[in-house]
């Protein structure tokens, strides 16, 4: 009979292959052993990520299965020997062995030996209480002291653990207690650690920390010096590097701004008062722990003496007041009581003096250079010299109060020991550095000199950027010309009599006299202010005891005095390179108008600085108030003599630009003029030609329009400028610049005239003539150059000679009348000398009267008795 066919999800119960090969063919046998592959492969891959996800749930299974086999073995122990103690024989028996008293000194025995361990555990339970108050008390020796019976106590307990008792099965709160207070251990010596950055102890509390670190870390004796000066060295490093400073919103208001800068500034001076704390009462410290009570030994011969019997045993410590503890005490093993470190087995040598003296002056060297990299940047806190003065003066008031005392300002401590005595600073100085140490020169004082510099510096860096960051960008926004002309005669009228008012309408006149447009007021403002706001912040540098000189004062404010006012030197001069600066910017401008413009402003402003500024001469001669100077300048400061010459300087090369248009503008009028007017018989001008002499010579007695004209534009564009602030030196360059181009145009007008010689005739030369005496009085007063006397002789030679002898005696007063004419209408620029008025008066006087116009009286003398000049008479029109 045929097998039924095979179903790969068919399950056989049978196992045996066998019979498994009997019942299906080998194909099935084979999906078979196929599929309990699988499955075996699939239950492995169960096992492994049942072990990997729940291993701690089979570890702790295996781990309560062997709790429960030991429990079940210690019950069965405990069930033997309750078996054994429930036997009726071995009852008797003991009970007639006690009754008879022949265990008596067994059972004291065993009584003794359960009082000494109850002992033992109890001061092991209440050792970490103990431990906390003491580390909360800053007692680290004693918290050490309570340790090392702790860890004795246990090693005793776990060594007496037999075979018969198990002390660590029989009591488990041995093993809990010391896991308790082993932790202690790091603690005490992290804490003890960090308590030796705090300056505010004794010596002896600083030995005692010390001994707690030799005593739990066996450390030596130069390894407690480097740990108590490392310790001070990052103490002094937490506080030179701590950034005190935080920002403040723009929006908060002026009082709280104030109030942060009082905070600063007091938290400044704590911080040096401390980093000068530290380093005293550390020199000062070790000198009393090393060399002079050596504290230090003292403390560790105590410990080796007796462990136990200190001033506060830590065996009674221990227990609280209502235990008995002597009673306790007597049970403990005299392996306990008489227990002792031997800390000088591993303390190593004793420091001697002069390893101390190496330590204390390489520490103190270090220190030096901490405060030199550090301290200049704690000080960049401070932003003016009121701050810095106020804090140096309260580290000089500390200073002076602590070099001769070593009292603690703030807990009132002395570093003294048991005799009374106390060490001083210089005491100490003279031991560990054999010389004198001053903390304010050594450490301090270079770094707050240098931030007086810096200060001084930053200011005057402010006032020398002035004309690039400030004018610059107001001439390139427009400002100048959109403001008031530089020639402003449109004032407003006071609205009202009051006082008020007219003082105000008369410092306006001034300024528009004096240049002084309300944009160069406002510049000349900030550049005063920030000389006034740099003396008056120096001022708080002056001496409060000049004679004592205490700290090297007076040498310092000498010093910083020197540098402020070679500061604001370097600092204005650098200002006016930039004024100068500025003008060359403005020569590459395209529009030449509006550059000549901007260059004037510029000169106004140096001008304005140099000639009314209060604050200059006061930072170069450090006087609060301005004092009577003479005219003639003889008693004015060398250098401020040399700033007002600079900026002058700076006035007068402002108008260089200006002066070069104005003459090539006259060239070209002039030129025109000579082209147009006609020079032969036709000449315009001979019209109004008079006659002089007997009345039979005619001469010209003005000059031609188109000459006039061109000299008239030159005195409007002086209006547009304000003539009146052009000085002598402005107005010779202008006259020198004009006379050259009236040579170059008249060289080149007769240049051209070598082409066509009939142009000029003798009449148009007489004119011509006129034309150039005119000018040359106009430009040089009178005084003929060479090359404009070859002119003179080129023109002359158009003129018969004998003519001109006739004519030349009048040219020359006929000129300089016409000039002293023109007088009014050309202001500034014509200044005739005393030698051609007074003869062209004289002329005028002499010719004849006219009848159309009444004669003057003649001045009769008046007070003749004061120095007061008498006008002449007025010469007729």
């Amino acid at each position: 009979m045929a097998s039924p066919p095979f179903d790969n999800n068919t399950e056989f119960n049978d196992d045996d292959p066998d019979s498994l090969l009997v019942k299906v063919s080998v194909s099935e046998v084979r999906g078979i052993e196929k599929r309990t592959r699988m499955s075996i492969e699939t239950q492995k891959q169960e096992l492994r990520s049942m072990v990997g996800e729940q291993y701690l749930d089979l570890i702790s299974a295996a781990d309560a299965i062997i709790a429960m086999s030991k429990n079940a073995h210690s019950i069965q122990n405990k069930l033997d020997r309750m078996e054994a103690a429930c036997d009726v024989s071995t009852i008797r028996q003991k009970a007639a062995e006690a009754r008879t008293g022949q265990n008596e000194e067994g059972h004291d025995q065993k009584r003794r030996y359960v009082y000494a361990l109850a002992s033992l555990i109890k001061s092991l339970a209440d050792v970490p209480e103990q431990i906390w108050h003491a580390l909360e008390n800053h007692k680290y020796l004693h918290g050490a002291r309570l340790y090392e019976l702790a860890r004795i106590v246990y090693e005793y307990l776990d060594s007496e653990s037999d075979d018969e008792i198990n002390i660590q099965a029989a009591f488990p709160v041995v093993q809990r207690q010391w896991d308790a207070v082993s932790f202690f251990r790091s603690q005490i010596i992290q804490k003890s650690i960090s308590y030796l950055r705090n300056p505010d102890q004794t010596s002896e509390n600083v030995a005692e920390t010390l001994t707690c670190l030799m005593l739990l870390d066996n450390q030596t004796y130069f390894e407690t010096m480097e740990h108590l000066l490392d310790s001070r060295t990052a103490a002094i490093t937490d506080l030179v590097t701590t950034s005190t400073t935080s920002t403040i919103s723009t929006s908060t208001t002026t009082k709280k701004q104030l109030q942060h800068n009082q905070q600063q500034q007091s938290r400044l001076a704590y911080q040096l008062k401390e980093v000068i704390q530290i380093i005293q009462r550390t020199l000062i410290q070790i000198y009393e722990i090393y060399t002079k009570n050596q504290w230090i030994t003292h403390y560790v011969e105590e410990i080796e003496k007796n462990f136990m019997s200190t001033k506060t045993p830590a065996i009674t410590r221990v227990f609280s007041p209502s235990t008995n503890a002597h009673l306790l005490m007597r049970y403990l093993p005299e392996s306990i009581q008489n227990y002792t470190p031997h800390l000088s087995e591993t303390a190593g040598e004793h420091v001697l003096s002069r390893d101390v003296q190496q330590f204390a002056q390489s520490w103190l060297q270090n220190m030096e250079e901490l405060l030199q990299t550090h301290l200049s940047s704690l000080l960049q806190q401070i932003t003016s010299h009121a701050v810095l003065v106020d804090v140096r003066s309260k580290l000089w008031e500390f200073l002076g109060t602590n070099n001769n005392t070593t009292l603690n300002r703030r807990s009132g401590m002395m570093l003294s020991d048991k005799k009374g005595d106390f060490s001083t600073w210089s005491e100490t100085c003279q031991h560990l550095l054999e010389q004198h140490y001053s903390i304010w020169d050594s450490l301090l004082r270079e770094a707050f000199n240098t931030r007086a510099k810096e200060l001084i510096d930053e200011n005057a860096k402010i006032l020398s950027d002035q004309p690039q960051q400030v004018i610059w960008r107001k001439i390139e926004s427009g400002d100048p010309l959109t403001s008031r002309s530089l020639n402003s005669t449109s004032l407003p009228l006071p609205n009202s009599s009051a006082t008020k008012a007219i003082d105000d309408f008369k410092k306006t006149l001034n300024d528009a006299s004096q240049g002084r447009s309300p944009l160069i007021q406002d510049l000349q403002y900030a550049f005063d202010n920030i000389l006034q706001t740099m003396r008056t912040d120096l001022e708080h540098h002056q001496l409060d005891n000049t004679e004592k000189d205490q700290f090297q004062c007076k040498t310092d404010t000498n010093m910083i005095k020197k540098y402020f006012q070679d500061a604001c030197f370097n600092s204005i001069t650098t200002y006016a390179i930039g004024l100068n600066n500025l003008l060359d910017e403005l020569k590459n401008w395209t529009d030449e108008k509006a550059a000549n413009k901007m260059s004037i402003f510029v000169g106004r402003l140096a001008r304005t600085i140099a000639t009314s500024s209060k604050e200059l001469p006061r930072v170069i001669t450090l006087t609060k108030s301005a004092t009577l100077e003479l005219k003639s300048g003889v008693d004015k400061d060398p250098k401020y003599k040399q700033l007002q010459d600079k900026l002058l300087d700076t006035f007068h090369s402002s108008h260089g630009n200006w002066i070069s248009t104005l003459a090539s503008e006259f060239g070209k009028r002039l030129s025109a003029g000579l082209i147009r007017t006609k020079w032969n018989d036709e000449c315009s001008a001979a019209i109004v030609w008079a006659d002089v002499g007997d009345g039979d010579i005619k001469l010209p007695i003005q000059a031609t329009s188109a000459i006039e004209l061109a000299v008239y534009h030159i005195c409007v564009e002086l209006q547009h400028v304000n003539s009146a602030l052009l000085d002598k030196f402005i107005m010779q360059n202008l006259r020198q610049q004009l006379t050259q181009t009236m040579i170059k145009c008249l060289s080149d007008f007769y240049s051209g005239l070598q082409s066509s010689p009939d142009m000029i005739t003798e009449k148009g030369a007489i004119q011509l003539i006129f034309d150039i005496l005119f000018m040359n009085l106009v430009f040089q007063e009178g005084v003929m150059t060479d090359s404009l006397r070859k002119i003179m002789d080129k023109t002359k030679e158009f003129i018969d000679p004998i003519n001109w002898a006739a004519f030349e005696p009048h040219f020359l007063p006929n000129a300089e009348r016409f000039c002293l004419k023109q007088t009014l209408l050309f202001g500034v620029l014509t200044r005739p000398n005393r030698e051609a008025f007074e003869r062209s008066r004289k002329v005028a006087s002499q010719q004849q009267q006219q009848h159309n116009v009444l004669p003057m009286v003649s001045q009769a003398p008046r007070f003749t008795l004061l120095p007061i000049g008498h006008l002449t008479s007025i010469l007729k029109a």
